[in-house]
């Protein structure tokens, strides 16, 4: 056994015990090889048959993997020098933009052949003190590589790395969570939007199908993400306003969460007094689809038999085929969005909604009204007071949360009626729903119907998919991405099912085709579940006292967040010899209040800062917060 290997594997175990012993097999089988072969060069092509270890021109020792360099010939360790002072000062220029608010960065490595830029740059973080700032993450999907590599180089300097995380032989649907489960919401805002990528072809050629999957979630993450922030800045005013507006309803409506335990009492009272007692588990989500228009007539004979859940451009569409579903989801803070059901009602109908919806939503006639969770900083510090309400995610679309909403309910099967993701016969709605109704309300000589429904198909990279037939389908980048959101959530809840009623929908992954006319044919009425009102558990007047006291915890907080803004922006107005340490110690300050989100999120982007150049540099930013905290008075 050679001396590297035992500093290696000793390390290795002692920074990573529980890993050691999920590889302990692997581990004990090199060691035997070691035992068998002298030799360096033969014991690792017994370990990686496609490897060759050959000297590099200054000595140290290089490989080749399939006849392919893996390293430079000539000096491999100068290589990796350049490439790590490269990724350090990427991760340092990440660090010191303060407007995407990171405290810490991570440097990921899709493959690392033999690891000499792993360990060039782990030793330079350590010289440099960015232990506790920057954190080195190791993507690696065949254990033999790694471990073999520790037969070749020192790696003890990258186990001191306090942030290191090894993703060895890990499944590719679980590098993303681990990716984004970084405090992504929280202090330091990490995740995708502040990890720099490493790869380099010949790292990754032995496992080219897995880690092209890893890339390719990877760059629809960064979009999605993208997408996020490009969301928050156009409508982070509209949030705050409508926010505000709507905090005393938390005190007048339920919450998911409090339906779905209540749900869950009555099924286990029920099961008690009928040992047959069966939950409702089917669900029947209803967009606004052009393949509706077939699946409508149909709706009747379901209704009863399943759980519907249709999101709000669908609801007048139902109504006028005489048809109230059980729940109507509504996640959009904008006019247009309450403009789908306003003048609508559904006494039968439960609608869920977050509290930053514009706020004539309250007024819809309907059975009730429930609360679900909001990704904004409003709604969560309230919800830290008084309880979660529900999270219903983020997938872009209405259709996603009313997905999650099924799920959460107890769904084993959702059936997709409309969901289209595409414009089959060149239709963006089914006819008669409120989206298509738009195009002639906001019609004009000038501005015809039909040319705002080109807009619509050619407003966003389109682009042509495969509906479940396998025919070619026109969609655009931006239902694609829906879609991928679908298949993803979907592989990630293999407890329940999916299935379509429209075979010439965008094809997701994982989604099962199913005939409106098998389904409708398929149900016995004896599962009927009608979603009753349960009376609201708790005491009216200490729900009110409770919110009463949270609302004077935030204004609280947001006055201490003021003045610490205000005092920021004066400190760089001075400019004096201290700013730096005065601002770092604000900053302290900041992010030890409950309401820190709100600045996080509030930062501006780099266009905004590039377009508001002052000195110093951090003026524009603390007068862009300064402004946008007067949205979130109470």
């Amino acid at each position: 056994m050679n001396s590297i290997w035992n500093k290696n594997i000793s390390a290795f175990k002692k920074r990573f015990p529980s890993l050691a012993d999920i590889y302990g097999q692997v581990i004990q089988d090199i060691q035997k090889l070691q035992a068998n072969e002298g030799d360096l060069t033969s014991l690792i092509q017994k370990i990686i048959p496609s490897w060759e270890i050959i000297p590099a021109k200054n000595g140290s020792l290089t490989a080749l993997e399939n006849k392919i360099r893996l390293h430079s010939s000539y000096n491999p360790q100068r290589e990796a020098q350049q490439t790590s002072e490269k990724l350090l000062n990427d991760a340092k220029k990440l660090l010191q933009n303060n407007a995407g608010g990171y405290t810490k960065a991570s440097i990921v490595f899709l493959g690392f052949g033999l690891g000499y830029q792993i360990c060039e740059l782990s030793e330079k973080i350590k010289e440099e003190g960015l232990e506790n700032k920057i954190k080195i993450i190791l993507i690696e999907p065949e254990p033999a590589h790694f471990f073999a590599t520790l037969n070749i180089l020192d790696w003890t300097k990258v186990f001191e790395i306090e942030e290191l995380i090894l993703a060895i032989g890990c499944p590719v649907d679980s590098i993303i969570p681990l990716l984004e489960n970084q405090e992504k919401l929280n202090l330091g805002g990490q995740g995708i939007s502040s990890s720099i990528f490493f790869t380099n072809p010949p790292f990754i050629a032995h496992n080219q199908e897995y880690f092209n999957s890893v890339l390719t979630l990877i760059e629809r993450n960064k979009s999605k993400n993208e997408i996020n922030v490009a969301t928050y800045e156009k409508f982070v005013k509209l949030w705050a306003k409508n926010s505000i507006k709507n905090i005393h309803q938390i005190e007048k409506c339920r919450t998911i969460n409090e339906v779905i335990t209540e749900k869950t009492n009555c099924a286990e009272k029920e099961s008690l007094k009928d040992k047959d007692f069966s939950k409702e588990k089917n669900f029947l989500l209803i967009a606004a689809g052009p393949s509706l228009e077939k699946i409508l007539p149909y709706l009747h004979q379901l209704k009863g038999r399943m759980t519907l859940v249709c999101v709000e451009t669908a609801l007048h569409a139902l109504l006028k085929a005489k048809l109230e579903p059980d729940y109507i989801v509504l996640t959009d803070p904008q006019f247009w969005a309450y403009k789908h059901i306003a003048g609508l009602q559904a006494p039968e109908s439960t609608l869920v909604c977050p509290i930053s919806v514009y706020p004539d939503v309250f007024r819809f006639k309907c059975r009730e009204i429930i609360l679900c969770s909001d990704l904004f900083p409003i709604s969560r510090y309230f919800e830290k007071l008084l309880g979660t309400f529900g999270d219903l995610g983020a997938g872009g679309s209405v259709a996603s949360s009313a997905w999650t909403l099924c799920r959460l309910l107890g769904a084993k099967n959702i059936y997709l009626a409309g969901l289209d993701l595409a414009f089959p016969n060149k239709q963006s709605h089914i006819k008669g729903s409120s989206g298509e109704q738009a195009f002639f309300t906001n019609s004009s000589k000038i501005n015809a119907a039909e040319k705002s429904l080109c807009r619509v198909m050619y407003g966003a990279n389109p682009e042509y998919g495969l509906d479940y037939k396998g025919e070619k389908v026109l969609t655009d980048s931006r239902m694609k991405m829906f879609a991928w959101w679908f298949e993803s959530k979907i592989a990630a809840s293999p407890e329940t099912k999916t299935f379509t009623l429209s075979e010439q929908s965008l094809k997701i992954p994982g989604v099962i085709p199913v005939a409106i006319e098998e389904l409708a044919a398929g149900f016995k009425n004896n599962c009927a579940n009608k979603a009753e009102k349960l009376v609201k558990q708790g005491d009216m007047k200490s729900m009110r006292a409770a919110l009463s006291d949270a609302i004077k915890s935030y204004r609280t907080n947001l006055n201490k967040l003021q003045a610490l803004i205000n005092k920021a922006v004066e400190k760089c107005i001075i400019n004096d010899a201290n700013l730096s340490a005065e601002l770092e110690q604000i900053k302290n300050q900041l992010r030890e209040n409950p309401l820190y989100e709100i600045i996080r999120l509030g930062k501006p982007s780099q266009k905004y800062l590039s377009e508001h150049q002052t000195t110093p540099p951090q003026l524009a930013l603390y007068q862009k917060i300064q402004k946008e905290l007067e949205y979130y008075l109470i």
